[in-house]
């Protein structure tokens, strides 16, 4: 964390001047949802039928499990917090001494902590830091959107296959409106950007195993995505329940000891927010430290995505409920998933002409 606070102060405040990284951080536009959010789509801040933009905020609370940016310091400083508000609101002259002893807690050099001083007196507390989370979802959004760049004309009717947001979602989302299906789309793509980033990577180094190539998996509606995310930590374990993986989890002490039968029900079950620190928990259990938890930050996008989906549709639908939306989720999953495929067949120049028409994509698990 102490990484983060540095990061913030000393790159993304030239970075976010730089062309590039304004074309990385873009705000999100205005929503209006139509019944109230589920646990997970709660992160995202928002009340029925009241327009508003989702603040960046709800990108903290995704991928750390805090409040906000602000709550993350507060976590990262400790007992230092209010020293370390009062020098960036100048609330009060902070000393030498007291300078000195907060640079060694944050980890920063103390010329990078004078450079934080009066830097915010009121606002968001170091918005470098909600600029490093808008990144880390604008980055993957964007690979999408250059990958998707292109034509890939339908042999039938002429129109780009890929270029096919605005009809699905009429289509499979009906009466959904626009800013709504836009969010979600976004949403979905820094998912997917996310797998192209980290397929890239691999490559370089040579590895095989991939975290974020089975996102099918995760968003299949026969299960809460959290509910599938613990099904696949249950065969790591060799488990055959729950039960057994609250047993499991409270033999190895720790954070384990938190993991009752009853709790691990209801986060499969999309009841309560499984709290962060439990998916970490579970995914070095797993000996998948690094990959089960991109896989359960993953299912956590997949659960605000779904919970949105379902709050934003009309009032007068036949979709309902959690499962409902999730079938919408998966399936625009899928229907991404094929085109990418198609977008990098195309940028190879080896597009089957079978391809070159639309057609549905058929939703799987996998």
């Amino acid at each position: 964390m102490e990484n983060l606070l540095v990061a913030s102060d000393t790159s993304i405040q030239s970075f976010s001047d730089m062309t590039i990284g304004e074309q990385l951080i873009k705000p999100f536009q205005a929503v209006e949802i139509q019944r109230r959010l589920g646990p997970y789509g709660r992160m995202l801040d928002l009340e029925p039928a009241i327009p508003k933009a989702p603040s960046p905020e709800f990108l903290v609370r995704l991928l750390t499990g805090h409040a906000s940016h602000q709550a993350y310091v507060r976590h990262s400083a400790g007992s230092h917090y209010k020293n370390l508000e009062n020098l960036i609101r100048r609330k009060h002259k902070v000393s030498p001494t007291t300078k000195l002893v907060l640079a060694n807690c944050l980890g920063l050099p103390v010329e990078d902590l004078e450079n934080l001083c009066g830097s915010a007196p009121e606002g968001p507390l170091i918005p470098g830091i909600l600029a490093i989370f808008q990144a880390v979802e604008g980055l993957p959004t964007r690979v999408t959107s250059w990958l998707l760049y292109r034509e890939v004309p339908c042999s039938c009717c002429g129109k780009n296959l890929l270029d096919d947001a605005n009809a699905w979602w009429s289509e499979h989302a009906p009466g959904m409106r626009a800013a709504e299906y836009q969010l979600a789309e976004r949403l979905l793509s820094a998912l997917l950007g996310a797998g192209l980033i980290e397929q890239f990577v691999a490559s370089l180094q040579k590895r095989e195993e991939r975290s974020l190539d089975r996102l099918g998996a995760l968003a299949n509606p026969s299960r809460h995505p959290i509910g599938n995310w613990l099904n696949e930590a249950q065969a790591a374990m060799s488990c055959g329940s729950l039960a057994e993986l609250a047993a499991a989890m409270q033999l190895r002490g720790d954070a384990g000891i938190t993991f009752s039968h009853g709790r691990l029900k209801k986060w499969s079950a999309g009841q309560d927010v499984m709290p962060l620190e439990a998916g970490e928990a579970i995914a070095e259990s797993c000996g998948q430290a690094q990959g089960g938890l991109l896989r359960f930050l993953a299912a956590r996008t997949i659960a605000v995505v779904t919970d949105f989906v379902a709050a934003s549709l009309p009032i007068a639908t036949n979709v309902v409920g959690r499962k409902g939306a999730q079938e919408i989720v998966h399936s625009r999953l899928e229907q991404l998933r094929g085109n990418h495929q198609i977008a990098i067949a195309a940028a190879a120049g080896r597009l089957p002409q079978h391809s070159m028409s639309r057609r549905p994509i058929v939703a799987t698990s996998n």
